[in-house]
């Protein structure tokens, strides 16, 4: 529960904020180049406002997650419109501030990773990737990350997502064993593409580049051997979806219950 936390990251802003039912919209990756740059002084303002959302979606808002993660490439270069968009998930924290996240077990302690990616989002072209990793019905961990390579199509951005997240997982497996003394079962990670799918279980297809085909290959070794399994998720079920992009609307309501164990959410 950090709705203290959230109360005095308000109060340095007052009644000034103006509430917001989605912590962003569908431009958050947008740069205008001619919005004018803060002052050093106001960009050091910036810098720790932004440093307080990191620590406040690490731990337990992952629902502002992909604004944060976009705010925190701004730190050192931030704007008029940067600022604007800092303004607008302080609103909506203010507006969400009694939630909270829900920790639920489940009946089976498997281990559920879904990864996910939005293509070329950014101005530079490149993809950005979500990934919620699951124990049980409990969420242990989430990232929203802008990817480092440069994509040609939505499968291959989606395969980047997949394949730079199966050595985590299998870590954090191994990790998840030793804490309870015992042997986990096999990570189950869900994707969303079929075409992702196919290509690393299939042989569907070909990678156009050396570095897809490691990728792809690397993905297949690690099905042979059974050290993950990968299993189809429909988009409308993908629960990192809100990761890679801005929701709103029911869309928005959905991914923040999925990800923050809410029994129930309204704007109202």
């Amino acid at each position: 529960d950090m709705t203290n936390f959230i109360e005095k990251l308000l109060e340095t802003h007052g009644a000034d904020v103006t509430e917001y039912s989605t912590p962003a919209t569908k431009d958050i990756f947008t740069v205008n180049e001619k919005s004018v740059v803060l002052s050093e002084a106001d960009r050091k303002d910036f810098h720790t406002e932004v440093a307080k959302l990191l620590y406040l979606t690490k731990r337990a808002r992952t629902d502002v997650m992909t604004a944060t993660s976009f705010l925190c490439t701004r730190v050192t270069k931030a704007t008029v419109q940067d600022r604007v968009k800092l303004r607008r998930v302080l609103g909506n924290l203010k507006r969400t501030r009694g939630w909270t996240l829900h920790l639920k077990i489940g009946e089976i302690l498997s281990i559920l990773a879904y990864v996910d990616a939005a293509f070329a989002p950014h101005p530079d072209a490149k993809s950005h990737t979500g990934i919620a990793v699951f124990i049980g019905e409990a969420l242990v961990f989430a990232a929203s990350r802008k990817q480092k390579c440069v994509t040609k199509s939505p499968t291959d951005s989606e395969l980047v997502a997949l394949t730079d997240n199966i050595g985590f997982m299998e870590l954090f497996t191994e990790f998840v064993g030793f804490i309870i003394n015992t042997e986990t079962q096999i990570p189950i990670i869900y994707q969303d593409s079929t075409s992702v799918i196919s290509l690393v279980t299939e042989c569907g297809g070909v990678a156009r580049t050396k570095h897809l085909r490691v990728r792809t290959e690397l993905c297949k070794e690690a099905l042979s051997q059974k050290r993950i399994e990968i299993i189809h998720m429909p988009t409308g079920e993908m629960k990192a979806d809100g990761l890679t992009k801005a929701l709103d609307g029911n869309l928005f309501l959905k991914f923040i219950v999925a990800l923050l164990g809410l029994m129930r959410v309204s704007m109202d």
